[in-house]
């Protein structure tokens, strides 16, 4: 078997990674989406409850309290999410349905996220209306 230019083969250093303790999740110390968790402003930590919900069920959690945050681009938080507080919420909620687009060079998709203790989010993605608030 051939040796690595460090002078080990390949399987001897697969046996050294392998001994490495695990590397730690990257922290979450602000508000975001990491690996299949939401992380909201107060450090509430969500998981995916519901990958795609229709705009009627959408509205009902907004209605029933959901946390609405905006991935207006749908890269999955890179460029920024919008949160909105309770009277931005009420203004999706008042404004009605949201406006789930699909067209040829957008798409857009609400998940609903649920925390430990029972708090709701929705998550819009991309090309989202809804009210004046969102879109």
């Amino acid at each position: 078997m051939g040796k690595h230019p460090s002078g080990k083969s390949f399987a001897e250093i697969v046996q050294e990674v392998e001994k490495l303790p695990p590397v730690p999740p990257p922290a979450r110390d602000r508000a975001g989406i990491y690996a299949e968790v939401v992380v909201d402003p107060r450090g509430r930590v969500y998981t995916e409850f519901e990958d795609k919900v229709t705009a009627e069920r959408a509205l009902e959690l907004a209605s029933a309290g959901a946390t609405v945050v905006w991935d207006s681009c749908g890269c999955g938080g890179g460029c920024g999410l919008a949160w909105f507080d309770a009277d931005g919420v009420a203004a999706m909620v008042a404004a009605g349905v949201p406006d789930i687009r699909h067209t040829k060079r957008a798409r857009g998709t609400i998940s609903h996220w649920r925390s430990d203790a029972g708090a709701d989010l929705l998550l819009a993605e991309g090309a989202v209306r809804w009210g004046t608030r969102l879109g």
